[in-house]
């Protein structure tokens, strides 16, 4: 499935893409680099270009791709002008919010607003999942390893999980001793049954549980701390063939979880075919998610029952 598609199927599920500081800051920056001409000329400039393509004035400036086309077709070379205050009030922005953007930027032609806004996006997801609160249960499908790597980091960051018990499912042993780690392989020794399968997830689940509620009470905390487990790539499932195994597991925990306990599902969606998985699958896999991580553009979604608030 192409990327598009997993956006597609995001909406036919009912999920809700939320609202980003991204799409405030580029309104912002469009509305004052318009606003340099005047403000007669800026109004009828703008009501033009939203009533060529029927959107409102909200609507066309948090689109930045059908923006640039549109005041391009109005103003043609003109249209630099604004469009480079645009670049060069978000970067402005983008500083304040990731110093590790470099104000000098503005220069570099290489350098899109696209790539800006996917910043701003990106540093405001990392904070999500950093201080997730307990019970949720978030699927992020990437193609990008760098962008996996930055979403575990951020949802196993010890200065926010302190002494909290952490898991990882994954193919690869990883390099943190600070979690505790299952193989794939190893849920799957002989026998291979679903239920028994299912039973060593489970057990092993409940290990970390209870784990993570011992060290909260040596540490005579009154309230427990988020067990976090991750999943690093539930695609392993449908590669290797176990597709209904893995939608029983997301069946049986739900948008809702229990206990003090919040879960990451990652998918890594770069290598699966159309022969491996159909959007029937995907969107069962989804749907027992209450937000979704998309890393092409860093936009979340929620699930259309949850709260709007992250």
């Amino acid at each position: 499935m192409q990327f598009q598609q997993y956006s597609n199927v995001l909406d036919e599920v009912g999920y809700i893409p939320l609202s980003s500081k991204a799409d405030q800051i580029l309104y912002d920056a469009a509305k004052k680099s318009l606003e340099q001409f005047g403000e007669s000329a800026s109004k009828a400039l703008l009501d033009h270009i939203c009533s060529i393509n029927g959107l409102s004035e909200k609507e066309l400036l948090t689109n930045y791709d059908l923006f640039e086309k549109s005041l391009y077709r109005a103003l043609r070379i003109g249209s630099a002008v604004i469009l480079h205050d645009i670049k060069r009030e978000l970067l402005v922005r983008a500083v304040l919010i990731d110093p590790n953007i470099a104000i000098s930027n503005i220069r570099n032609p290489r350098l899109a607003v696209g790539d800006i806004l996917k910043r701003i996006r990106l540093v405001e997801t990392l904070e999500f999942v950093r201080k997730i609160p307990s019970r949720k249960h978030i699927a992020f499908l990437y193609r990008d390893e760098n962008s996996k790597a930055d979403i575990l980091a951020a949802f196993f960051d010890a200065k926010i999980t302190g002494k909290a018990t952490k898991g990882l499912l994954s193919s690869n042993k990883p390099t943190n001793d600070d979690l505790s780690y299952m193989s794939y392989d190893e849920l799957l020794l002989e026998p291979r049954e679903y239920e028994v399968v299912a039973k060593r997830l489970a057990d092993w689940i409940a290990k970390l549980n209870s784990s993570n509620k011992s060290q909260q009470q040596q540490q005579n905390n009154t309230d427990i701390a988020t067990l976090r487990i991750a999943t690093e790539d539930a695609m392993w499932w449908v590669r290797n063939g176990f597709t209904g195994y893995y939608i029983g597991f997301e069946k049986s925990m739900g948008k809702y979880l229990q206990d003090s306990v919040s879960v990451l599902c990652g998918y890594n969606i770069s290598n699966v075919s159309n022969e491996n998985i159909d959007s029937k699958n995907i969107k069962t896999m989804i749907a027992a998610h209450d937000h979704v991580i998309l890393d092409e553009s860093f936009v979340m979604f929620r699930a259309a029952n949850v709260g709007d608030k992250i």
